[in-house]
């Protein structure tokens, strides 16, 4: 005996609807039947990507901004990725609306322009209920990323663990990047200043960091004794003039 679509249980349409974006959701199923139309309208936890890769501006203005901005949407979003990789406009729109997610537990943001983000942290007020907040660069262009160049370690840190003092597991991959000097030689390590951490995340257990300063990293381990997990790049800054190099040094 074959199974009908009407005996298979609500909570196997919400795992199917995991391997779903959400405007596909309601394309495919929100039309079939009143009872589908019903989970959809229901559903108790929603994950959204905004701006992921084939998402054009029309979905995501007619659907997606519209679609987030209803008020009884504000504590059933429970997971939200917002990616400037396409457009721009995405992390604006989140500044706008995040503080209105009450319920939000996973936060990501990828390829936010460094201006954006301060705009994103200036609007937020404390979400207590984030446990997993990322941000990270996954497009070719380093444009984006660069526009953290100037920025002291640590910079961002206390600010965003004021903001989400839940955190359980933090990605910062923003960093200082300098081409230049990483494709010089390395030879004579200078210190370089950080911004100290002040909040104490008793409930965080992982953070991954894109660089890590030595001096940094030791910061970290004594205000963060109770970190499970810390992954990072140890990152030496190097200033030698060319004409002190000893004679026998390869250029390249």
């Amino acid at each position: 005996m074959g199974t009908a679509l009407e005996d298979l249980s609500v909570e196997l349409f919400y795992e199917i609807f995991t391997y779903f974006q959400l405007h596909e959701i309601f394309n495919i199923f929100s039309n079939l039947n009143l009872r589908m139309a019903s989970i959809i309208e229901n559903l108790p936890s929603i994950s959204v990507y905004l701006g992921s890769s084939g998402m054009n501006i029309e979905v995501t203005n007619n659907f997606y901004y519209e679609y987030l901005s209803q008020t009884n949407l504000s504590t059933r979003l429970t997971s939200l990725c917002v990616s400037d990789t396409s457009s721009i406009g995405n992390s604006l729109w989140f500044a706008e609306h995040g503080s209105t997610f009450l319920n939000l537990r996973h936060l990501s943001l990828i390829d936010v322009r460094r201006s954006s983000l301060e705009i994103i942290l200036d609007s937020l007020s404390p979400i207590h209920s984030l446990i997993i907040f990322s941000v990270h660069f996954v497009s070719a262009d380093h444009r984006v990323a660069c526009t953290f160049a100037d920025v002291s370690q640590g910079a961002y840190h206390e600010r965003i663990f004021r903001l989400f003092p839940s955190l359980r597991v933090c990605r910062l991959l923003f960093g200082r990047y300098d081409q230049h000097m990483v494709q010089s030689p390395f030879l004579l390590q200078s210190p370089e200043s950080f911004v100290s951490i002040q909040s104490n995340l008793s409930n965080l257990q992982s953070l991954t960091l894109r660089y890590c300063l030595p001096n940094f990293l030791s910061h970290l381990f004594e205000h963060l004794p109770q970190l499970e997990q810390l992954s990072c790049h140890l990152y030496y800054i190097f200033r030698v003039r060319q004409q002190h190099l000893p004679e026998h040094y390869p250029e390249k």
